[in-house]
């Protein structure tokens, strides 16, 4: 059996076994961390670009929903359903309602492309610190992802002289192309997090999650937040608290603020994203 067919065995056998998105977003992002970290420095090989994919996955089905593990098992599975016969600049995903191709970005590319600048630029003016991070990836996902159309451009910003496997700080930010509307955005070691996010109370949460939506100058005025908790912890009973955004006018539910130990994301449920 392949080294290919041999790690997408692994990771589908993970998602089958994990009920928790939050549990099974961490598996898979240690699995392609470790990946990109013996790749690094090497030259280019099929085996990378299944790694990229693996990233990819996190940064498409992150903002999937907190509450469907099999539903998003499947997609990650769709997701790694490689031929192993694609370029290495890009490769196609495929699947019954999925049909897209990603490619990784060069240098150039990524200076030369405004919506990449613009999510640099807006993650910069948030996080000035940003500014000194290493582009660890960049892709462009163009095509039919779970029967909708999309065109995405996905970053991920790492600490600089940092790698995947020790603490570092980093940034994943996965935005439309065309438009430049945010669909996810999650830093990890930047303020504002929560050293110990579920001992927080709900005034707290909202106030953490508003402070993070104004420094990417998200506009949470005209929304209600609602503050919910994701059952992770079992042992003491209590959840990571997630402030879900409803429409003031309608009580739609348009986006969510996840806050876990030392990280902070934001994922979009609609097409009206800032």
């Amino acid at each position: 059996m392949s080294i290919e067919q041999q790690l997408r065995d692994k990771l589908q056998d993970c998602a089958e076994a994990m009920e928790i998105p939050s549990e099974m977003q961490e598996r898979i992002q240690e699995n392609s961390y470790e990946r990109y970290s013996n790749e690094k420095y090497k030259a280019k090989s099929t085996l990378k670009v299944r790694m990229v994919a693996c990233v990819l996955a996190v940064i498409l089905l992150t903002s999937a929903g907190i509450y469907t593990g099999p539903a998003v098992a499947a997609q990650i599975r769709a997701l790694l359903n490689l031929s192993g016969t694609e370029d290495l600049r890009s490769f196609v995903s495929k699947d019954e309602d999925s049909n897209y191709t990603t490619t990784n970005l060069y240098a150039d590319e990524i200076s030369g492309n405004k919506t990449a600048q613009e999510v640099l630029a807006r993650i910069n003016r948030g996080f000035p610190e940003t500014k000194g991070f290493d582009i660890a990836s960049a892709q462009i996902a163009k095509g039919i992802n779970g029967g909708t159309q999309i065109h995405q451009f996905n970053i991920i910003l790492i600490e600089k002289g940092k790698t995947f496997e020790e603490p570092h700080k980093e940034v994943v930010a996965n935005v439309d192309v065309e438009t430049g509307q945010i669909y996810f955005v999650q830093t990890i070691g930047i303020e504002p997090f929560a050293p110990h996010a579920s001992k927080l109370q709900d005034s707290e949460a909202i106030a953490m999650a508003d402070a993070f939506l104004k420094q990417l100058d998200v506009r949470s005025d005209g929304y209600q937040p609602e503050v919910v908790a994701a059952d992770t912890d079992k042992v003491q009973g209590k959840g990571l608290p997630i402030v879900i955004y409803k429409r003031v006018k309608d009580g739609k539910e348009m986006f969510q603020v996840n806050l876990q130990e030392g990280s902070t994301s934001v994922a979009f449920f609609s097409s009206d994203k800032p």
